[in-house]
């Protein structure tokens, strides 16, 4: 299957919650499979014509995104990963998001 890339052109992302490590259940900081780079969890407000969310993104980078709250900025290489969880009966469903870095906008420029 390939991968669900989304279209971030219509969309404006303002930095929620200041990056941190993504952890596991032990606490450890989770690292991607594939680049074996840290992964960092960041809450990001999507604001569309209409509309508004707060989605939160992993970010796989070998450093934390350098971008604080309120900030304008670009995902770079936005994904969408559904996913389906079954447990103890009970079935779950929902996206994660994933992104290879945050660009910041230089608001001084707009």
């Amino acid at each position: 299957m390939g991968r669900l890339l989304l279209d971030t052109s219509k969309v404006s992302y303002e930095v929620a919650v200041n990056p941190v490590p993504k952890l596991d259940q032990t606490g450890q900081q989770k690292f991607d499979r594939g680049t074996k780079a840290p992964m960092w969890a960041v809450q990001l407000y999507a604001l569309a014509e209409g509309s508004a969310e707060v989605i939160n993104v992993t970010v796989v980078s070998p450093t934390m995104p350098a971008v604080t709250v309120r900030q304008p900025v670009v995902p770079v290489d936005l994904e969408a990963l559904p996913w389906v969880n079954d447990r103890d009966g009970k079935v779950r469903s929902g996206v994660a998001f994933r992104a290879s870095a945050l660009t910041a906008l230089d608001t001084a420029a707009a």
